[in-house]
């Protein structure tokens, strides 16, 4: 039996405005989508059934470069309205962003050479220019033994000497203007918020 896809899933550094929690995705809870982010691509409703049984690495940009600061089990995914929501479970925190394996960096250090190897003919002036390019928008799975490879080196930082944050801008290359502490409230807020956008 093939293993679980692995689509690649680029999160964004937090805006430097006052209102910016960078709430999704939700660690704690094993969701991510709720917030309509990625709608136009990955989280297409239209779309939505390809995702179903996927593996997202979530991938970290930063000053550091991109790193690779989770990987799910298996996604089922729920729509809400007109949103779309990836669930998984166990839910689990994320790697820090300093400690999690680097994908990719401006040297071309990478922990995760077969992925940092498919973007080799992307025509961008560095390496992480390059890896933006081609993973910003992708939706597809990756080849299966790069995808393999993905899951083999976040398992052996999980279980090595990466940390696992206990809060979840720790896996954010800085923290977002505004620390949401009570994150089951925003969750069960921005839920029912997107129920009634239709």
């Amino acid at each position: 039996m093939n293993a679980s896809p692995v689509i690649v899933v680029m999160l964004r550094q937090p805006k430097q405005q006052a209102d910016e929690r960078r709430d999704d995705p939700f660690w704690e809870f094993g969701s991510f989508g709720c917030t309509g982010c990625h709608q136009r691509n990955l989280m297409n409703p239209r779309r939505a059934s390809e995702l179903r049984g996927a593996r997202f690495a979530f991938v970290q940009g930063g000053d550091d470069g991109y790193r690779l600061i989770h990987v799910t089990p298996p996604i089922l995914v729920r729509h809400i309205a007109d949103v779309c929501e990836a669930v998984w479970s166990p839910e689990e925190m994320p790697l820090t962003y300093a400690t999690a394996p680097l994908v990719l960096d401006n040297l071309g250090h990478s922990n995760v050479p077969l992925l940092a190897d498919l973007v080799t003919g992307v025509r961008r002036g560095t390496p992480v220019a390059k890896f933006a390019s081609a993973f910003r928008t992708r939706r597809e799975p990756l080849p299966e033994s790069v995808g393999e490879h993905v899951v083999s080196v976040y398992s052996q930082f999980r279980k090595g000497a990466a940390n696992i944050a206990s809060r979840y801008d720790e896996a954010m290359p800085y923290p977002p203007p505004k620390i949401e502490e009570d994150r089951r409230a925003r969750y069960t807020w921005i839920r029912s918020r997107s129920q009634i956008l239709i």
